[in-house]
């Protein structure tokens, strides 16, 4: 069974990846939305969904995923057609200064004609007002849920066990 994951990046990069670690006070510039039927081990090759100011907007890549320049996180809580809700934005333009100005000025906006990489993929994983999130913020959120995931897949199976021995909680 195919699961998710979002790689993020922590490369030194150039002069955009800079402007986005200052504005967003964060150690990461950049994040790719992958989906695969095993952990995507770091110095191998993965097909990545992401918006890229590089490559002029949303779009499909084969990334190296380098260990000194990336971290990959499991997105155990990623609901049915994550993949699917991304790649229907394929083509859209790359949005960069709706993301300094989001996180550097606290401006609001709402372009949904062109995204950014944190917010397509926080759209993908329907998180509210995905705009508001840079690539640390994405991170962060889904350490949260997966936190919360977990717990309650934990409480689940631990009801479904007091069940089985007829215990009432």
């Amino acid at each position: 069974m195919k699961r998710y994951y979002v790689a993020f990046y922590r490369g030194t990069g150039d002069w955009a990846d800079r402007i986005v670690r200052f504005a967003t006070r964060s150690a990461y510039s950049h994040c790719e939305l992958i989906w695969s039927e095993t952990r995507p081990k770091l110095g191998t090759t993965v097909e990545c969904l992401s918006a890229s100011r590089r490559d002029g907007g949303v779009r499909l890549k084969q990334i190296e995923l380098k260990p000194a320049k990336w971290c990959v996180y499991d997105v155990t809580w990623a609901p049915d057609g994550t993949w699917d809700r991304a790649a229907d934005k394929l083509g859209a333009p790359y949005e960069l200064w709706s993301l300094v100005t989001t996180h550097l000025f606290n401006f609001r906006r709402g372009d949904r004609d062109r995204w950014f990489c944190s917010e397509l993929i926080a759209y993908a994983l329907r998180l509210d007002m995905p705009h508001a999130y840079s690539p640390g913020d994405l991170l962060r959120a889904i350490r949260d849920h997966s936190d919360t995931y977990d717990a309650g897949r934990r409480a689940a199976c631990a009801n479904v066990w007091d069940d089985a021995r007829g215990l009432d909680a």
